[in-house]
């Protein structure tokens, strides 16, 4: 293949640095803007090509030694080989470009984006992969796993709960065949850890072995995950599957915006609880709630921004599809004398239409979204159509996120305003909110 020297000068989502080879873009991982490369061409698209980094021939002053051994390796993170600060300019930069781009939105204020209290060590959930005697994080890109002890970017407790449990199995107990992950949650109010192991096939296990064996942990739930195998990097989340096994505490105690919230390991919360608290003032304040408004919050979990909104609201309406969930929001209203939210289970798009008369006769003042990674375009279009006077729009995701503000804009919202989070640094991804008015 092609073999070229190339000067980098932007970095894309995804975190790949951006050159040119006789006038054709070329993406380059692992490397930083400023730097001057030698890279070999792997793949020649219509409009792009893909490269690897052979050789750096100038380093860029933007780049710094990343502190994990297996950087590079392991597809957890993308952009460890670049100054904190510069990653989140660069996020910013990114952030800005694809809402414009994709989303067509010119219309739209950004104001400056709040980077993370912690670069490293700020995670406090993790799901590690298992495969026979290696323990750790899917390699980019393949099913190979890169066997670790610890991970920089979570929290010390989970690393401590982490290896102890890996030591148990590897050292004490023998591996079950049948085991495929274990994640590791932390429950901040107690110090402690709740352990969630996902096994691809039932087997005969003594689990409360591990319970008592592991002084870091306070509960474990052990869930059958047929198709486990299809979780990449670093990220965690329910991932499916059915609870066979729930022993000891395993409730997840944590503090947000005056909140005090109890929720399962397999329900889903911010990884970056120390950021997770300025996100959630920021929809508050995009929401501009003055005590007489009804809020709807979507794809609502445990109530992360349902249950602060109703302190600030007529009525808070959380509606999520998730049964545990739910639960954990009904709680967590009972046990912080919330009695204007009231959590619904259901489908969002689901519950559009089957509430789209009484919601027409009864708007809600502002409703607040956040969809999984992909976005949820129905329920985006469903929700324009409705016309609610403002929308809150939380994403992980700036390209669905676009997607989706278009639909917005194309029904006649404006006065976008946004601001990024830096949830996850080291990596691509970001957390990104939105308002947005008729």
């Amino acid at each position: 293949m092609t073999e070229a020297v190339v000067e980098i000068t932007g970095l894309a989502y995804g975190g790949k640095g951006i050159g040119r080879i006789d006038g054709k873009v070329v993406f380059v991982p692992l490397t930083a803007p400023g730097d001057t490369a030698r890279v070999r061409v792997t793949a020649e698209k219509k409009g792009f090509s893909e490269a690897v980094l052979l050789e750096l021939l100038t380093a860029s002053p933007v780049r710094k030694d990343p502190p994990c051994p297996v950087y590079g390796i392991c597809g957890g993170c993308q952009l460890q080989h670049i100054k904190y600060s510069q990653q989140l300019l660069w996020k910013e930069k990114i952030f800005e470009e694809t809402v414009k781009r994709i989303g067509k939105i010119e219309d739209i204020t950004f104001q400056p984006p709040a980077g993370s209290p912690d670069e490293f060590n700020y995670r406090a959930k993790v799901r590690f992969q298992v495969k026979g005697l290696s323990w750790g994080f899917f390699e980019h890109a393949s099913s190979r796993i890169v066997d670790v002890d610890e991970c920089s970017l979570a929290d010390p407790l989970v690393n401590a709960a982490y290896k102890r449990i890996k030591t148990f199995f590897m050292k004490e107990a023998g591996v079950p065949p049948a085991l495929c992950s274990v994640e590791a949650g932390l429950s901040r109010r107690d110090g402690k850890v709740v352990a969630s192991l996902g096994i691809s096939r039932a087997c005969g296990f003594d689990w409360e072995r591990v319970l008592k064996a592991v002084d870091a942990i306070k509960g474990i739930e052990v869930w059958l995950r047929p198709s486990a195998g299809v979780f990449g990097g670093i990220h965690s989340g329910a991932g499916g599957g059915k609870r066979i096994v729930s022993l000891g505490d395993t409730r997840l105690l944590h503090d947000s915006c005056g909140v005090a919230y109890s929720s399962g390991i397999s329900v889903f919360s911010q990884a970056n609880q120390s950021l997770n608290p300025a996100l959630v003032r920021k929809a508050l304040e995009y929401a501009g709630l003055h005590g007489g408004e009804r809020v709807v919050d979507l794809f609502a979990g445990a109530g992360n921004i349902t249950l602060p909104a109703a302190r600030l609201a007529k009525e808070a309406v959380g509606v999520e599809a998730g049964k545990e969930a739910v639960k954990n929001g009904a709680d967590n209203a009972m046990l912080n004398s919330i009695v204007n939210a009231r959590f619904m289970r259901a489908d969002a798009l689901e519950w559009i239409k089957s509430n789209m008369k009484r919601i027409e006769k009864h708007p809600a003042d502002v409703v607040v979204l956040d969809p999984p990674r992909g976005g949820d375009l129905d329920v985006s279009t469903s929700l324009a159509q409705l016309k609610p006077k403002k929308i809150v729009y939380v994403s992980c995701s700036p390209p669905t996120l676009a997607r989706d503000l278009a639909v917005f804009a194309e029904h006649g919202y404006r006065k976008f305003n946004a601001c990024l989070f830096d949830m996850f640094p080291q990596t691509y991804h970001m957390e990104c909110v939105v308002v947005m008015e008729q």
